[in-house]
């Protein structure tokens, strides 16, 4: 009978690094040692020989210190199965799709949202008629601090950056004439708040037209980062709050509209409010 193991037991052997395999031959690893230690003494310039690991700061800002030359020994080390992988398999390392681009071409859509919703739906119309095959969708101030049109904080801010949406109905206007799942759509807003406000319009609008949910491809951002850290108005939720209602949208995404992206992280955004080049790729 098979010793049982305890939890920690398991966990332990699941994290134990397992043996790796050498992806370079050793001897032509070590020939290679001795040729690019004769390079650096003969042939690289005497003033590049003591600046071999260049300062971060004068190249990218990424605090990462970069060679002057990679050669196979810098990735000697490199457990390929493990760190890099095949394309469409964890750790994505490739890619996400097994053909990448080849097979899941790059969505072409550019920013769309301005005015009312009837100006926003023509506007859209004329994209797709020009070779998008996605649609981005801004929203205005109003819409985005969930005011509507008409309340007196809106004056003058109303579908001045990004088109205004107050009830299912302008939802309907902007997609009117619009095949719902036949073309993915990014919610452009980045607040949870926002997600659990904007996508439910475009839910129900999807079930008025009868068109199953788990037949709508897109995105929204519900990033509670740009919520809490990014925000572009006065409002404010407490981050504890934020991030449960981020979570509550992550669940209903997931469970009832699969081919939905239910997060998208917008590192721009914090680069531009002073993160550094590591966090924004992180």
């Amino acid at each position: 009978m098979a010793e049982k193991k305890t939890t920690k037991q398991i966990l332990a052997q699941v994290a134990s690094p397992s043996p790796k395999t050498q992806l370079y031959n050793p001897i032509a690893l070590e020939r290679l040692k001795e040729r690019l230690e004769k390079w650096r003494n003969l042939t690289l310039p005497e003033s590049d020989r003591f600046g071999w690991h260049k300062s971060p700061s004068t190249i990218l800002g990424s605090g990462i210190p970069r060679e002057l030359l990679y050669t196979p020994l810098s990735v000697s080390n490199l457990e390929y199965e493990e760190d890099l992988g095949l394309s469409g398999e964890p750790p994505f390392t490739r890619g996400i799709h097994p053909n990448m681009y080849r097979g899941k071409k790059f969505t072409i859509r550019q920013l769309t949202g301005f005015g009312s919703p009837e100006e926003t739906n023509e506007r859209m119309k004329f994209m797709l008629s020009h070779g998008a095959t996605g649609l981005n969708i801004l929203f205005d101030i109003p819409t985005i601090q969930m005011y509507d049109s008409d309340d007196p904080l809106a004056e003058g801010q109303v579908g001045m950056s990004g088109v205004c949406v107050d009830s299912v109905e302008d939802m309907a206007l902007i997609f009117k004439d619009i095949p719902l799942d036949e073309v993915t759509v990014s919610i452009v807003t980045h607040y949870p708040s926002n997600t659990a406000i904007l996508f439910p319009m475009f839910l129900v609008l999807a079930e008025e037209r009868g068109i199953p949910w788990d037949r709508l491809r897109g995105s929204v951002q519900n990033d509670i980062t740009l919520e809490e850290l990014v925000r572009s108005g006065s409002e404010y939720i407490p981050p504890r709050d934020c991030f449960r209602l981020q979570c509550d949208n992550i669940e209903f995404i997931r469970t009832n509209v699969p081919k939905w992206n239910f997060i998208t992280l917008n590192g721009y955004n914090l680069r531009e409010f002073g993160t550094s080049a590591i966090t924004e790729t992180a």
